[in-house]
């Protein structure tokens, strides 16, 4: 009965993790148009240098963001399903507290680079300090949870 139970699990969790990895698939196609969508503003110029800026950031994101479900991917199927031979030493997981931790680091580095994009494109006015003061809270928290954990 375990062995079923165990059997079980594990196939729930590839379906989870094939799942994840189609949508960083996506995400990535998706980066991959709006890099090729920059890159012709840039060659026609047909966008101002802030615009341009911003986009190329918001690009960034997107790459990140397929980044790390592919990271969450690979975790989840190194925690549940089987060890992957010759991963780097950042990327291997052996507990859900690893997998916690590298996905609040890269959450951090995502937000930077937003607010990062943000700033660039800023119009004047108060909301932009409003929107620094919460996302150094948030990172702040994320931060005091990873030392205590």
């Amino acid at each position: 009965m375990n062995r079923i139970l165990g059997w079980g699990l594990r196939a729930v969790s590839l379906v989870a993790v094939l799942a994840i990895i189609v949508l960083a698939l996506g995400v990535e196609i998706y980066a991959f148009k709006q890099i090729y969508a920059t890159i012709q503003e840039i060659i026609l110029g047909h966008k101002g240098e802030d615009t341009i800026v911003k986009d190329s950031l918001k690009s960034l994101d997107l790459v990140l963001l397929g980044v790390i479900l592919t990271s969450v991917a690979t975790g989840l199927f190194e925690l549940y399903i089987g060890k992957i031979p010759n991963l780097p030493s950042w990327l291997v997981i052996d507990d859900l507290d690893g997998l916690k931790s590298m996905l609040i680091k890269m959450i951090i580095f995502i937000m930077a680079v937003s607010f990062t994009g943000r700033i660039v494109t800023y119009a004047g006015g108060m909301d932009i300090l409003y929107q620094g003061v919460g996302l150094a809270a948030v990172i702040l928290a994320l931060t005091f949870f990873l030392q205590k954990n």
